[in-house]
């Protein structure tokens, strides 16, 4: 029995001589830096850098589980006082499994924008003139520094590796975009750069061999599924994995 792509990825990264080097096999560094400015260079703020570290906590075959909730009825009651009557049930279910978890160090190098302004004696305040915009109406100008200096971030970022021998993009995209959107609805998800500080970033890799999508007789190329992928920020690479 030939054994599958997903095979060789979980037995590729479950060697730890393999676990550094990953990141830069893939050209995750590269994704990560258009995703993160794409992403987090808005509401105040201007990405000029991505920068990641060495990788850890590697984990294969991940079950990935939906948050806790609660579910039931409640039931109003006809006696005096008043009472209700609640049923009510606690689950969670699970969402799929990630060929590989992992998280990596991520420094994003960013400036604020439009600045900010110092007052006081310090703040360097130039008169600009005078204006008379209406009669008995005079507005004095004045000219200060805007202040752009550069800020670092340092986040710990989640990784999901899922790794399909057999390509079907657009249920590959979709599989991620639904976890996406669940992790999204989590508190811990960064969606700005002023968030709080336990807040992280997530990064989303769907592995295909590197014989796929290579063919002539492909009726896709892989530059328009990285593309595509690219484009709801879900880096889409292959790799060929050596024997082993």
């Amino acid at each position: 029995m030939p054994i599958s792509f997903p095979d060789q990825v979980v037995a590729f990264l479950a060697n730890p001589a393999n676990q550094g080097p990953f990141p830069g096999t893939i050209g995750l560094a590269a994704f990560a830096t258009t995703s993160f400015t794409q992403r987090y260079g808005q509401g105040g703020f201007q990405v000029t850098g991505v920068t990641l570290g060495t990788p850890s906590d590697f984990v294969l075959q991940e079950l990935l589980l939906d948050p806790a909730r609660i579910s039931g009825f409640r039931e109003k009651r006809s006696e005096q006082p008043q009472r209700f009557w609640y049923e009510l049930r606690i689950g969670r279910e699970d969402s799929g499994w990630a060929d590989a978890t992992f998280t990596v160090p991520v420094q994003l190098a960013a400036q604020a924008f439009p600045g900010s302004i110092q007052l006081g004696p310090a703040g360097n305040l130039v008169p600009a003139g005078l204006s008379d915009p209406a009669p008995l109406d005079h507005q004095l100008g004045f000219q200060i520094p805007v202040l752009t200096d550069p800020l670092s971030f340092e986040f710990n970022a989640a990784v999901y590796v899922f790794a399909t021998a057999d390509p079907s993009p657009v249920a590959d995209l979709r599989r991620i975009l639904a976890l996406r959107r669940l992790l999204e609805n989590h508190p811990q998800f960064l969606v700005s750069l002023d968030g709080t500080a336990d807040q992280r970033p997530y990064l989303f890799i769907q592995l295909y061999p590197s014989t796929t999508l290579s063919g002539s007789s492909t009726p896709l190329t892989l530059p328009a599924v990285v593309q595509t992928f690219g484009a709801a920020d879900v880096l889409a690479a292959v790799i060929a994995i050596p024997n082993m």
